[in-house]
């Protein structure tokens, strides 16, 4: 089993983490768990590295604390009493540590041997807290256009006004921080656990593209079809009957004020990621 999880992000919802999490699921070995299990991790370890941070500020304090106490002193406010020693410490390393260990017991109880699990629109600073944890960690990072992102999000209902459509593009400039500036370098200076995947290239060059997410993940025998069904949504048929009753739907038209707003707030950084966009206001299409 491996030693650490395989995380799939992305800067924000709708860039491409259900067709990574669809290839890999696909593979003879490998399964990639949905976004709750994912969150479930990278909330713990936040949890766990703000405390450790705030245990490491408060270190003096502790250590005074239990002099006080093994004394037999107690006429003094004690409210943040901690365990003694780094009994602390280890039960919140230990929680992540159970986590991941279940996760492994139950990706062999399915007979296979890599779990990954995605979660889009994490921050890298996420990604780094878990893999302070886990320094074997590895992350697919998978970006997509913002026009086309802010087309599926819109599909999805989640776009309803202006206020939102700024959000979710403040939103995709930040969290492509990241891309940006491994682009300054022509992608040379990548961290070895982070795997980049520009989505548009993924597709074009699907074979490439499969291959290199088997050499970086592990897995084995992806099947390459999965890449020509579109799914963007689900509704079952009925509440008796879960098969799909709609698996997709067409991105959403922009009109002439979202496009400009899209280009204000995101065209700079268009322009730093996506060598082939010039600044000008794209066509729906």
């Amino acid at each position: 089993m491996q030693e650490a999880p395989i995380i799939i992000t992305s800067p924000s919802t709708r860039s491409g983490t259900t067709l990574i999490q669809r290839l890999i699921t696909s593979s003879d070995n490998s399964i990639c768990y949905g976004e709750h299990a994912a969150r479930r991790l990278i909330e713990l370890s936040n949890f766990v590295h703000r405390e450790y941070v705030l245990l490491q500020k408060t270190e003096d304090r502790h250590a005074f604390n239990w002099q006080k106490v093994l004394s037999g002193d107690a006429n003094y406010w004690m409210v943040g009493l901690e365990l003694p020693g780094e009994y602390t410490q280890n039960a919140l390393v230990g929680a992540l540590s159970c986590f991941k260990q279940h996760y492994d017991e139950a990706t062999r109880a399915i007979d296979k041997e890599i779990w990954a699990s995605k979660s889009p629109k994490q921050t890298f600073l996420d990604i780094v807290r878990l893999s302070d944890f886990f320094p074997k960690l590895k992350c697919v990072y998978i970006y997509i256009n913002v026009f086309d992102t802010i087309r599926s999000q819109k599909t999805r209902g989640w776009i309803k006004d202006n206020s939102d459509l700024a959000n979710a593009c403040i939103e995709w400039v930040a969290n492509t921080e990241v891309i940006a500036a491994l682009q300054k370098n022509d992608f040379e200076t990548v961290p070895e656990m982070l795997h980049p995947v520009k989505y548009e290239s993924f597709l074009q060059n699907l074979d490439t593209g499969i291959q290199q997410l088997e050499e970086f993940t592990g897995a084995r025998g992806i099947n390459r079809d999965i890449a020509n069904v579109k799914i963007n949504v689900w509704v079952p048929t009925s509440k008796d009957d879960l098969t799909p009753a709609i698996n997709y739907g067409e991105p959403a038209a922009l009109d002439k004020g979202e496009l400009e707003i899209i280009q204000k707030i995101s065209g700079a950084r268009m322009q730093e990621i996506y060598a082939e966009y010039n600044g000008d206001i794209p066509e729906n299409r």
